[in-house]
């Protein structure tokens, strides 16, 4: 939908029995911008973004990607479309190659042409996996594994992304890629959201920081200030 934000949540809920995980989480996120949800374990952070990325049902509210309500056929279809997602945790095939899951993901979301085998390679090269284009997901490290889920959703088309611990298994170096991956994808206008634990990395990427506690939005503000102002203590972050 032409002029709405790339995301927007309203009113999102998610309850497990009596058990309330996420309550009444209202966000936007502009094409361009990035938005860090930070907050320690148990607060909420994987049970929004899970929800947010239509892996999990809510138990109240919505959530829209450009329009298009996520949990709802068939707008569902296109907010999916329009949204590529980093789990927490690598999901991946174990008897596909590094190039075939991004030649894969890249076909299935309608990138085609002669080049295609060449923007892979590249963005593989990127991502420190030019070496890895032929090895399987048995013979790779959790952190290339990881940067490996990254170039999954990098390949395809989106106008958000979302990323849940991106930097988990990370080395330094990768943790830098990965940085200025995010900002040449934001100046490129895609919405980017992202969990993190390691609150360095989102300085110069985030431009805002949400922070859960309890299921509940307790700051929203620049994230240099709320991650300076002592809201989230005791967080951080080699």
């Amino acid at each position: 939908m032409q002029g709405a934000p790339s995301l927007a949540v309203h009113g999102l809920s998610r309850r497990y029995g009596r058990f309330e995980a996420l309550r009444d989480l209202e966000l936007e996120v502009a094409p361009g911008e990035c938005v860090a949800i930070v907050g320690h374990n148990g607060s909420g952070k994987t049970t929004a973004v899970r929800t947010i990325a239509g892996l999990l049902e809510p138990s109240a509210g919505r959530v829209e990607v450009a329009g298009a309500e996520v949990h709802t056929e068939p707008s569902g279809i296109e907010a999916r479309a329009l949204m590529a997602v980093v789990p927490d945790n690598p999901s991946l095939y174990p008897d596909l190659t590094v190039h075939e899951h991004l030649e894969l993901v890249a076909l299935a979301h309608g990138v085609a042409g002669d080049d295609l085998d060449a923007r892979i390679d590249a963005l593989l090269l990127r991502l420190g996996l030019g070496d890895k284009r032929d090895a399987r997901p048995g013979e790779l490290s959790r952190g290339m594994r990881q940067k490996l889920q990254i170039g999954c959703a990098l390949i395809r088309p989106h106008r958000l992304l979302v990323l849940d611990e991106p930097v988990v298994g990370l080395d330094p170096g990768s943790q830098q890629t990965l940085r200025e991956l995010l900002v040449e994808a934001k100046r490129a206008g895609v919405a980017v959201m992202l969990t993190t634990h390691q609150l360095e990395f989102g300085r110069g990427v985030a431009d805002r920081a949400v922070v859960l506690a309890d299921g509940v939005v307790v700051a929203d503000g620049p994230y240099d200030e709320v991650v300076d102002g002592g809201m989230i203590d005791g967080l951080d972050s080699p």
